[in-house]
């Protein structure tokens, strides 16, 4: 008469067994780690360190940064990827993470299915930018220019496939012209030559363009946010120039490792939209170009998943492999 009830019992309690074993009611119970896959004092580490700072008064528990920088983010978010689903373990997470898993045919993680992720943080554009005394006065300029004269212009980079070259790749498709395109090492390199003359034009990110634009020393041809930028609210965006399909950011934010108990997700979602809520928080960073961002776990998981597509196939398209 009982075996079936029995039988109910014991399922009841297999089923509930993993979520006691979490503890997610007692989350969370010690310090945390966040995984910065990028070097200490660099861009993902500055954004991080000051919401670390308010997330950790929040879950009254300390936040420790740990850095593990590589090419690509590879090393510190295969880590990431493999650390206790317990909630203890968070990593940033990006937009270049979508385009590695492009260059790459084999990675240690999968930048899709292994992460419970949590939100978003923030995004920032890229900035078209030429020399003031260049003679392009506009991208309707530029366009004219390069069709009449295919492989005369060339455009700097931080690097084969960072955003910015990827940017541009979509530009030529869109615009149909032909440019030469001038991979450097990082973003100074980069912006140094385009300052000096050496290069026509320059994709970056705001923050490294903006007080240059200001200065006058570059023109700004166009920006890849939707909207436009409250730094220069006279540029136009490739949106309203007619070319959506130039509409790229590179975001980041946060993510668990898969396994991590929904409970635990939806608790570090609420305390870092919390945090991101400060002005004392997103002021400065708003300052260096960063638009924030507000994005569930669903959304977050769908954006990294639309990306890793949407660059994949550029990526491969373009042959390109990592440096």
């Amino acid at each position: 008469m009982n075996t079936r009830r029995d039988l109910i019992v014991a399922c009841g309690l297999a089923v509930a067994l993993p979520l006691a074993h979490g503890q997610p009611a007692d989350w969370p119970a010690r310090p945390l780690r966040i995984i910065v896959p990028a070097p200490a004092g660099g861009p993902y580490d500055r954004l991080i360190r000051p919401i670390a700072q308010d997330l950790a008064a929040s879950l009254k528990q300390p936040i420790v940064i740990d850095n593990q920088p590589s090419a690509g983010n590879i090393v510190g978010t295969r880590a990431g990827a493999a650390a206790a689903p317990d909630g203890y373990t968070l990593t940033m997470t990006g937009m270049v993470n979508t385009i590695t898993a492009g260059l790459h045919e084999k990675l240690p993680f999968d930048i899709v299915a292994d992460f419970a992720h949590i939100s978003a943080i923030g995004e920032g554009a890229q900035w078209l930018v030429t020399r003031s005394d260049s003679g392009i006065e506009s991208v309707a300029d530029l366009v004219a220019k390069a069709r009449r004269e295919p492989g005369k212009y060339n455009v700097a980079t931080s690097g084969a496939g960072s955003a910015g070259h990827l940017m541009m790749e979509l530009f030529q498709r869109a615009t149909a012209t032909q440019m030469v395109h001038v991979p450097y090492k990082g973003g100074t390199p980069a912006l140094n030559d385009t300052l000096a003359g050496v290069v026509n034009l320059l994709a970056i990110p705001q923050n490294a363009a903006q007080q240059h634009v200001q200065s006058g020393k570059l023109r700004l041809l166009a920006v890849s946010s939707r909207d436009r930028s409250p730094a220069a609210p006279n540029a136009p965006t490739f949106k309203e120039l007619g070319y959506p399909q130039l509409t790229v950011t590179s975001w980041v934010g946060l993510s668990a490792p898969r396994g991590t108990p929904p409970e635990v997700v939806r608790k570090l979602y609420a305390a870092l939209q919390a945090t991101l809520a400060k002005p004392s928080i997103t002021d400065p960073l708003v300052a260096e170009g960063l638009a924030m961002m507000k994005t569930s776990p669903e959304q977050y998981a769908a954006l990294v998943k639309a990306d890793t597509e949407r660059w994949g196939l550029l990526v491969k398209s373009l042959g390109l492999k990592p440096e």
